[in-house]
C-alpha cells in the first residue's frame, strides 16, 4: 500500500515537472518575443516593456518546476 503511494507521488510529480517546465518555457518565449529587439534597451526600459511579466513569471515557473520533488518532499534517501 504505501509502495502504491509512493508511484502516484512520483507519477503526479513527474507531471507537475511537465507541466511546469512547459508553460514556464512558452511564457519565456512569449516574453521575449513582446519584448524584442532587447540589444540596445536599458535596464528600466527592459522592465517597462511589454513582456517583462510573462518573461519573469516564466523564469519561476521553470525554477518550480526543477525544485517540484523538494516541495513535494520526494527526497532520494
Amino acid at each position: 500500500m504505501k509502495q502504491d503511494i509512493k508511484i502516484e507521488d512520483e507519477k503526479s510529480a513527474a507531471w507537475m515537472k511537465k507541466i511546469l517546465l512547459g508553460t514556464g518555457f512558452l511564457f519565456t518565449i512569449v516574453g521575449l518575443i513582446r519584448q524584442w529587439p532587447i540589444i540596445g534597451k536599458s535596464y528600466m526600459q527592459f522592465i517597462e516593456g511589454e513582456g517583462y511579466l510573462s518573461f519573469i513569471m516564466g523564469m519561476v515557473m521553470i525554477v518550480l518546476g526543477f525544485s517540484i520533488r523538494l516541495f513535494m518532499g520526494l527526497d532520494d534517501e
